[in-house]
């Protein structure tokens, strides 16, 4: 989780979209997706950045796991949406096929790896 971090936005040099982000810690460097998620640590930021620029879109893909605030039960989901604030997911199955009874859409809120991670 990014806490009082400074975020460096790296953004696709065509289009200007936001890929993710850096941070920088007492540690070195680390490469997020838009959410703040961490992708990678590494010892520069030229490294933190071409990682982003490689996995910070490819990354959301994939299932991932949600925590539900209601139950307290970690569920596998797709991501839909993603932004800095907000994520959209639509709970899945294990292997990230929607069920028809369960597939639901859920806004989570300033997402963290508290309450959204990768499988």
């Amino acid at each position: 989780m990014v806490i009082n971090a400074t975020k460096y936005p790296i953004n696709h040099i065509d289009n200007h979209e936001l890929l993710g982000f850096v941070t920088q810690d007492s540690t070195g460097w680390q490469a997020r997706t838009v959410f703040g998620y961490p992708l990678a640590r590494t010892e520069d930021r030229a490294r933190a950045e071409d990682i982003v620029r490689e996995q910070g879109l490819p990354s959301l893909k994939g299932v991932w796991q949600y925590l539900d605030p209601d139950d307290q039960t970690w569920y596998p989901c797709v991501i839909k949406d993603a932004n800095e604030l907000q994520v959209t997911v639509i709970r899945t199955n294990a292997l990230g096929f929607i069920e028809i009874d369960d597939g639901k859409f859920v806004i989570i809120k300033n997402p963290s790896e508290l309450n959204l991670q990768k499988t």
